[in-house]
């Protein structure tokens, strides 16, 4: 008898507890759906601001390019020169059964030659829409985790605009690490850049 009598008060017990629970996951909901909302946002925002880039020697100066505008990188292949081209393009190389062009930005942007030899030299596929080609560079100096709201960019020093005028438009800015100025390019202007695009067929 006691146990019949009890049933039903156990089962309004489990039904108020019940109706609390749906009532507290009502309340709270919201506030977690807003976190949630936060957190994703936060999210974007972080794959927006920091960029991975990879730095690298061209003549006398340090720059670096973003990842995404790369394909690949490693050591420069042996280079098959061509008649009739520009100094600038020193040849053409095979990388993955891909015949490619390889630009070299010193002679190109007329930049001052580093005096140290590379026993090694490298090269970077760049890559930006259709436009793709062998960039010759000294050496890979490292990968930079760029973040562009706290890792301030300054503007070319007046030597630096001197001995650079002709890769300036090019330039987003010089991120500062110790005694390293890194020239921060710009791959959607640089995979604009006309003189380089009317030989790219090569």
């Amino acid at each position: 008898m006691t146990s019949t009598s009890d049933q039903p008060v156990a089962g309004r017990q489990a039904n108020s507890l019940q109706s609390l629970l749906d009532a507290i996951d009502r309340k709270t909901a919201p506030a977690l759906q807003l976190d949630l909302a936060r957190l994703k946002e936060r999210s974007v925002e972080d794959q927006r601001v920091r960029t991975l880039h990879i730095s690298f020697v061209v003549g006398w100066h340090e720059m670096a390019l973003p990842i995404h505008a790369m394909q690949e990188i490693g050591d420069m292949p042996v280079i098959t020169p061509l008649p009739h081209l520009p100094p600038w393009i020193k040849g053409i190389v095979q990388i993955r059964g891909e015949i490619l062009s390889v630009v070299d930005f010193q002679l190109l942007f007329n930049l001052r030659e580093e005096r140290r030899r590379f026993l090694k030299q490298s090269y970077i596929l760049f890559r930006e829409g259709d436009l793709q080609f062998c960039l010759l560079a000294g050496r890979i100096t490292g990968i930079l985790n760029l973040d562009e709201q706290h890792d301030r960019l300054e503007e070319c020093s007046l030597e630096e605009q001197s001995s650079c005028a002709a890769m300036l438009a090019f330039i987003k800015g010089v991120l500062v690490r110790d005694t390293r100025r890194i020239f921060v390019l710009d791959s959607q202007t640089l995979g604009a850049a006309e003189q380089i695009r009317q030989w790219r067929q090569v």
